[in-house]
């Protein structure tokens, strides 16, 4: 079994799937517990997320940047993502409501009051209210983080990670949601593996 060593990091074991080879870890990001529920509901907080970086050389430099920019960055991180999922599931920024075509973001941009029918039972118990009315609530109906790095290059040719933070999610419980980032902050949002 082949394994890699980062001495912030840690260890990377190969995992040698056909279809998609890729290098796997438990990684420290702290920050990443306030996202303490796990798919059952029970509290599981936890400082180690799993990170997979996909490929089968040894995880390149460019991918090790940005686990790095992450781990630097990750308080502002974590709190990015509630604000982008907060300002998508509100519809802020989007001028014209009347203008949403139907392959516009993802459903819940377009449907607010679905999602907040789909988190109710789940704020009630949890946050002993029936809404998201603050980017923190997120942390109730966000859960299980995970890295996925992916190898891209950009137009100029040069290594550019495609870099998604997975997650459940209660008002998307079949496909889970997803983020695109650069490390440092929130890019795009979409369903797992999507963003």
């Amino acid at each position: 079994m082949s394994t890699f060593h980062h001495k912030i990091l840690g260890d990377f074991t190969f995992d040698e799937n056909d279809e998609d080879p890729r290098w796997v870890a438990q990684c420290e990001f702290p920050a990443f517990a306030a996202f303490k529920y796990s798919s059952n509901g029970r509290v599981s907080r936890r400082r180690k997320i799993p990170v997979a970086v996909y490929g089968e050389m040894v995880p390149p430099k460019d991918a090790i940047s940005v686990l790095m920019t992450i781990r630097k960055s990750q308080k502002k991180l974590v709190e990015g993502i509630c604000r982008a999922f907060f300002r998508d599931l509100h519809q802020q920024g989007y001028e014209d409501l009347s203008a949403l075509e139907e392959d516009y973001g993802m459903w819940w941009s377009r449907d607010p009051v679905a999602v907040a029918l789909s988190c109710r039972e789940v704020l009630l118990k949890r946050l002993k209210r029936d809404r998201i009315w603050q980017p923190e609530d997120l942390f109730a109906v966000l859960y299980e983080p995970s890295i996925e790095i992916y190898p891209d290059s950009d137009e100029s040719g040069e290594d550019c990670p495609r870099t998604l933070i997975d997650f459940g999610a209660e008002f998307e419980q079949e496909h889970g949601v997803s983020v695109l980032t650069d490390g440092k902050s929130v890019l795009n949002l979409g369903y797992s593996g999507e963003a």
